[in-house]
């Protein structure tokens, strides 16, 4: 399926930090079959973006994780500032290297798609259910703290302690699938955290994806889909399209001044106001 989204072009690199158990490429050599913000990348630079895709250890807690992302940043880009997009515990990362004072001042702006900021009741039945794999993982080598990381507990006592910054603009995204659109990897756990939380996108409810910085507009995205998977068929089967909310949100980052010359507003891509009547929503 061929979506061109034309998008904003903004005055510094857009970094992209993927979550829990992400990649930023699969492949053998040179042939990629697999990358985590699928089509994403390649649309923004196509309309002249600087980008750069991170890749952090999978399982690891967020406090590795960030020191990772930071050291991608710095190698890609040498001091220059840059607005960090993160999808799930990306955003859990991108929040722990905003709290060094010493990023502070790189991070022009932070947007979370997805993000568990007060965790997530699966989480918790996970750390229940398996928590032998988990000392197992430990045994061999493999760090899961980064499952642990995401629990109600562990991600509500990091977000009392890290409350958004007043200096740097931060923005959060959650999505609310209608229930008979989430992909059939996510149906049940939809389901289950319908109950525990509320409206959800699957893995992540509303209320955890919110509670960071200033609430924009509700995605009507499952978590996978909001990283652009699963979405086979014709085009008009998925509206808006989650290339085209991607582009509402840095047409948004554009019209508050991040733009490029002559780029403000969103130039010729979709226009900021479909983010809430040109908004973010309280």
């Amino acid at each position: 399926m061929t979506h061109q989204v034309p998008f904003a072009r903004l005055d510094a690199p857009i970094v992209l930090a993927h979550g829990l158990g992400g990649f930023s490429r699969i492949g053998v050599g040179p042939v990629t079959l697999a990358t985590y913000f699928r089509g994403i990348p390649e649309a923004l630079e196509a309309s002249g973006n600087r980008v750069l895709v991170t890749r952090v250890p999978p399982l690891a807690g967020s406090d590795t994780r960030a020191q990772r992302l930071g050291e991608q940043i710095e190698r890609a880009f040498d001091g220059q500032p840059v607005h960090l997009i993160g999808h799930s515990m990306g955003g859990l990362d991108s929040r722990r290297l905003l709290a060094d004072p010493a990023w502070r001042r790189r991070i022009l702006s932070l947007t979370t798609i997805g993000t568990p900021h007060l965790g997530s009741s699966l989480a918790d039945f996970a750390k229940l259910r398996v928590g032998r794999i988990y000392r197992l993982l430990e045994r061999m080598g493999v760090d899961p703290r980064g499952c642990l990381d995401v629990t109600r507990g562990e991600a509500g006592r990091f977000h009392d302690r890290n409350p958004a910054p007043t200096d740097v603009p931060c923005y959060s995204v959650a999505g609310e699938p209608a229930p008979e659109s989430v992909c059939w990897p996510l149906r049940r756990f939809h389901n289950i955290l319908g109950e525990l939380e509320g409206p959800n996108d699957g893995l992540v409810s509303t209320e955890s994806a919110h509670a960071f910085g200033t609430p924009l507009s509700i995605w009507p995205a499952d978590h996978l889909r909001q990283v652009n998977w699963l979405i086979n068929g014709k085009a008009q089967d998925f509206d808006p399209l989650p290339l085209d909310l991607y582009a509402q949100v840095i047409a948004y980052l554009a019209s508050l001044g991040f733009g490029q010359a002559g780029t403000e507003g969103g130039g010729s891509g979709p226009d900021a106001s479909a983010l809430a009547a040109g908004s973010p929503i309280g």
